[in-house]
């Protein structure tokens, strides 16, 4: 008979069920088809203990994709399918459906009923079903959990999870705050990313490895195939120059022979003709080498002009053009001086307009501070125009000292240029006295700088080791501080340990202190087994039960007989009778009587031993003691402490002096650096010019024609010279006075300053912030000045550098068009004489071609008759040494015949020179495959495999980078998002919490709180997430931690944070199983009427004992087993029920 029944609704109002039917079929109990319909609101599962109510939040968990057979109260999977009974056999398959509700679409499918389910087979195979079509369970998880239903701890909960969320430790109670988050398949998916991550590093490695590997074959095969390929196209040219210098030289050799007879006939004739022609050849050849000398020596003098004149001009364009690349710069720079310094006047009327603001707003109230301000200020701009104007002084100075070598050297340029009119010895002999006092006066300077450096260098020697030695003394010190800071720190967690267990310690033996007032036991007592009733089988158990209480192994002798102590310092007797009871609690202040009929009186208190009092309190001694001397110890530590903290600020006050004289003495010697490379770059221009004019020495005697006319344009030249030098000595004399006014001046203004700073320093206490901000407007005003300054001195200098560049600039292009027109002239000259030489140089060359054909011809006809036998046999034998050489090139053995020369085919025939040199190529081209021997045939084709490997696995590193990079940052973005989805969680249930405990308390106080990272979880590493502590107080009650509470008062906080966490993450519908056992009837209304205010958001489906629960239910299910093991389900109309009663 078919147990498909229908359960009506229990309200009209109530929102549209989510689980609407469960039909199961051979799953554990329920072998018949069992159809079970669901309506909003609380649906109560009531039955008998084993009657199967249990198997349908496990069907339901079931269906809903669960695989671990312990949660669903099995061994093993084939355990979920009837097993069978004394009367019926056993199944071969268990189903579950589960009909939903998806008219909200909150699954993501476009139907607005779904059917979810699942089926196993005796044999092991398991079908998942949507909508009656399989799926894989990765698609049943992701369809659910669209509707939070998927891996979801909340939607079936059992007695265990209430009772075992309050024993969790923090770590492992924080997974529960996560499930409710939902941040579990975010986990899952951040841990699939690492992994992953995990698996690309390591498959990157082994790329990596195997990159390594094949790398070195990779070249070293490229490099074989390469020299294969060239093998092969030596050997093939080697092959073809062979055959060619073959068929040309078997030709040649053939030829030779035929002609030899020919040239005997005609020679006698041929040697007569050439002897009179020779003669008269001789003749001609002598009256024309007169004139091609005399042709030859004009042409020499005309062109040592010309290069003369070309090298003058040469000379002149490179100084027009570096000239005019110096005159563009400085324009260029003087056009940014020009706009920085437009910027600067309107930059500083801001400021001055800014500070007489301040000065306005501050009149009154800090007339006298502004005044010393304002001294002190006018000070300062002295000082530092003071230091502006010695140190333009000083550039005034070097430029000047510039000015005068650049002057010197032009002098020395002009007298040299005048004594090379008058001779070479006289000119040669006064450059040297004029070098040698210049390089006296370089060598005194270079001392004196090299004196300075030298004294820098030894400071900044001398700062460094007093920087390295207080930087040493401020390390040793911060290592001391670091040791004093461990050994405090281990100190401070002693004495903070001993002081709790000596609070620990107090408490207690305060309590037994107290309980020390325990009367003689009441006539009639006896021990507890004794005195219970029951079966003469059990009393040895129940003895031994009895006198096993949990520190009944701490009492001695001194214990009165009759009482055993029991957990927590409380004595259990057992009275005869109630009034016996009554009367002995009286006596008692704390302790526990109870009578034989089970009656617990708890008016009195026991006492403890006195042995075990005394020991207490000399181990609370002991601990005061040693928590005093540690106190002692924390002291001393700390004092060591501000001891070295002191000391480590002095090593750093000395460091920072040291850094700063370092940093001058470093600036001091980066100035006396920068004028010694000057000074070495001015002997480096001096040396090049004395070895310029040294090389130009043989040339000045072939010039001094042409320098006489420019005699008196030197003269000229070096009077203004001397007006300049005259000038320059005035100009530095009066920069050595104004660099000691101004070094006077600057003395003069930091004295006044240094006054005008300590009155300033007086009135330091009544400046107020406005004073201060003046302060800083008036340093950026006068930095702006100085700004001002600068940039206008640095532009009147580059207004006078351009003028002085124009200037030379107008000179060297004149000199450059006269040195133009000389070199012209000179060309044109040169030209008219190499023609004449070139005519009569033609005219020898033609009679002396002549001549020597016709001696060549004579000596060649003369030894002809000689040799003709001799050639024709060595023609026989080159003809011979030709075959074998050719056969030897081309690796033919001798048996075989050479190819014939009229067969070989040629682009073109080989000329006598190239027959020449092909012997020598060839033997280059035999010693070039010698060289790279052995190879290698092989090499290309082992290239090409491995090439493509090495190719496809660089392909794969760059690919497994890129998976790499997006990985980590998916697995970031996931761990962000689960912390920010865990924090807003957390604060919700936190909030829903205590008001769920406050009304299933009528009161009292409860809240959720991070702890610190592994606390209560041993083995967990500090760097792990805080755990979750449940703070809970019940009304009038003051509770130190979740163990003083009483089971129910456990019960009811689990069942509240199970509330909370509903009421913040609520699923589509939720099966509680058992959860009510532990409240009693007062407490059970309290938990009904929160869990139908939560039926707004999640449907309910309760199994349960209760009664209370079973009156709030809109709908009952009753479920019974028969004999044969199988559950049947009964279901009650209420809505029948309450109309049958109404009426």
């Amino acid at each position: 008979m078919s147990d498909e029944l229908k359960v009506i609704e229990g309200g009209a109002s109530a929102p549209n069920a989510v689980l609407k039917t469960l039909t199961l079929t051979g799953f554990k109990s329920f072998v018949h088809r069992t159809h079970l319909e669901f309506a909003p609101g609380i649906t109560a599962i009531i039955g008998p203990n084993g009657s199967g109510k249990s198997n349908v939040a496990d069907a339901i968990r079931w269906a809903l994709g669960e695989n671990n057979a312990r949660v669903l109260r099995a061994k093993r999977n084939e355990e979920l399918i009837f097993g069978g009974s004394e009367t019926r056999k056993a199944l071969g398959m268990a189903e579950a459906l589960l009909q939903l509700d998806n008219s909200s679409r909150r699954l993501p499918i476009d139907f607005t009923e779904i059917e979810v389910g699942r089926r196993l087979f005796r044999n092991g195979e398991a079908e998942y079903l949507v909508n009656r079509s399989r799926v894989r369970l990765r698609d049943l998880q992701d369809l659910l959990a669209g509707a939070n239903l998927a891996d979801n701890p909340f939607v079936v909960i059992g007695q265990g999870l209430v009772d075992q969320i309050l024993a969790l430790r923090p770590s492992d109670r924080r997974t529960v705050i996560e499930e409710a988050a939902g941040t579990r398949r975010l986990q899952l998916r951040r841990e699939e990313a690492l992994n992953r991550l995990k698996s690309a590093e390591a498959e990157l490695v082994r790329v990596n490895d195997i990159l390594r590997e094949i790398g070195p074959r990779v070249d070293s095969l490229r490099d074989q195939a390469g020299k294969w390929t060239e093998y092969e196209t030596i050997r093939s040219e080697l092959r073809r120059r062979a055959l060619r210098w073959y068929k040309a030289s078997f030709g040649t050799t053939a030829e030779q022979r035929a002609e030899l007879a020919a040239k005997i006939v005609g020679v006698d004739r041929e040697i007569e003709r050439l002897v009179d022609f020779v003669s008269e050849g001789e003749s001609a050849t002598a009256g024309s080498d007169e004139d091609l000398r005399a042709a030859r020596q004009e042409e020499e003098l005309r062109r040592i002009a010309s290069t003369d004149a070309s090298a003058v001009e040469t000379s002149a364009r490179e100084r027009v053009a570096g000239l005019e690349a110096s005159l563009a710069a400085i324009g260029a720079e003087r056009e940014r001086t020009s706009a920085s310094l437009s910027a600067l006047p309107a930059e500083l009327a801001g400021l001055r307009d800014r500070r007489a603001r301040v000065d306005d707003e501050a009149a009154d109230a800090a007339r006298r501070a502004r005044e010393s301000a304002d001294l002190a200020r006018s000070a300062e701009e002295d000082a530092s125009g003071t230091r502006v104007a010695l140190a333009e002084a000083r550039a005034a100075r070097v430029e000047t000292e510039r000015a005068h070598l650049m002057r010197e050297s032009d002098e020395i340029r002009l007298g040299d240029e005048e004594r090379s009119l008058l001779a070479r010895d006289e000119e040669l002999a006064a450059s040297a006295a004029s070098l040698g006092r210049q390089r006296a006066e370089q060598e005194r300077e270079r001392s004196r700088i090299a004196g300075e450096l030298e004294r820098a260098r030894s400071s900044v020697a001398e700062t460094a080791r007093i920087a390295e030695s207080a930087a040493e003394r401020t390390g040793a010190a911060r290592n001391e501080l670091q040791r004093i800071d461990g050994d405090l720190a281990l100190v401070r967690g002693q004495v903070a340990a001993l002081r709790e267990a000596a609070e620990r310690a107090d408490e207690e033996v305060a309590a037994r202190e107290a309980a020390h007032e325990l009367p003689p036991l009441p006539k009639g007592f006896a021990w507890l087994h004794e005195r219970i009733a029951s079966p003469e089988t059990l009393r040895p158990a129940l003895g031994g039960a009895v006198a096993t209480s949990p520190s009944s192994a701490a009492a001695d002798a001194a214990v009165p007989k009759g009482c055993r102590r029991v957990a927590d310092g409380v004595a259990v007797f057992l009275a005869p009778d109630e009034a016996t009871a009554l009367a002995a609690a009286s006596t008692l202040r704390s302790g526990a009587v109870i009578a034989p009929s089970g009656l617990l009186v708890l008016p009195g208190l026991a006492r403890l031993v006195e042995p075990r009092a005394r020991a207490d309190r000399d181990a609370t001694t002991q601990l005061r003691t040693m928590a005093a001397r540690l106190h002692e110890e924390l002291l001393a530590a700390e004092k060591a402490q501000r001891e070295v903290l002191a000391e480590r600020a002095d090593a750093e006050r000395r460091r920072e002096d040291a850094e700063k004289r370092l940093a001058a003495a470093q600036r001091s010697r980066g100035d006396a650096e920068r004028v010694a490379d000057e000074l070495a770059t001015a002997e480096a221009d001096v040396r090049d010019l004395v070895r310029t004019r040294e090389a130009n020495a043989s040339a000045i005697e072939r010039e001094r024609a042409e320098l006489l006319d420019r005699r008196e344009r030197l003269a000229s030249d070096r009077a203004a010279a001397a007006r300049a030098r005259a000038a320059a000595a005035d100009i530095f004399a009066a920069a050595e006075r104004e660099e000691q006014v101004a070094v006077d001046a600057h003395a003069a203004a930091s004295r006044r300053a240094e006054d005008a700073r300590l009155e300033a320093a007086t009135m330091e206490e009544r400046r107020s912030a406005s004073v201060r901000l003046r302060d800083a407007l008036s340093e950026q005003v006068s930095a702006t000045e100085r700004r001002i300054a600068d940039e206008e001195e640095r532009l009147r200098a580059l207004v006078a550098q351009e003028r002085d560049a124009r200037s030379r600039l107008e000179s060297a292009q004149r000199d450059l068009g006269r040195a133009t027109a000389e070199a012209r002239e000179a060309s044109r000259s040169g030209e008219l004489a190499r023609e004449r030489a070139l005519a009569a140089e033609g005219s020898r060359r033609e009679s002396e071609q002549r001549l020597a054909r016709a001696r060549e011809r004579l000596a060649e006809i003369r030894g002809e008759r000689g040799k003709l036998a001799v050639e024709e046999e060595r023609a026989a034998g080159a003809l011979r040494l030709l075959e074998e050489q050719v056969r030897a090139e081309l690796g033919l053995p001798d048996d075989e015949p050479l190819p014939d020369p009229a067969s070989i085919a040629l682009d073109d025939e080989p000329d006598e020179k190239e027959r020449s040199s092909t012997v020598a190529a060839l033997q280059r081209l035999r010693r070039r495959l010698i060289a790279l021997e052995p190879v290698n045939p092989l090499a290309a084709t082992e290239l090409a495999e491995i090439g493509q490997r090495h190719e496809f696995l660089s392909s794969q590193k760059a690919d497994l980078e890129r998976a790499m990079a997006d990985l980590r940052t998916l697995a970031d973005e996931l761990a962000t998002t689960i912390a920010e989805q865990f924090s807003a969680t957390l604060q919700a249930v936190d909030r829903e919490f205590g008001l769920f405990f406050q009304r299933l308390f009528n009161g009292g106080q409860a809240s959720l709180r991070t702890s610190d990272a592994g606390e209560g979880a041993p083995g967990r590493d500090s760097d792990d997430e805080p755990g979750i502590d449940i703070y809970a107080r019940p009304p009038g009650k003051r509770i130190g931690s979740l163990n003083q509470l009483s089971g129910g008062e456990r019960a009811l906080t689990a069942t509240a944070l199970l509330l909370a966490i509903l009421r913040v993450r609520p699923a589509p519908f939720c099966v509680l199983d058992e959860v009510d056992a532990a409240l009693d009837e007062r407490n059970v209304g309290r938990f009904t009427q929160a869990l139908r205010e939560l039926t707004d958001r999640t449907q309910f489906v309760v199994i349960t004992h209760n009664r209370g629960t079973i009156e709030a239910a809109d709908m009952l299910y009753g479920v019974s087993m028969d004999d044969a093991g199988v559950s049947k389900v009964i279901s009650l109309r209420l809505a029948e029920l309450d109309a049958e009663r109404a009426g």
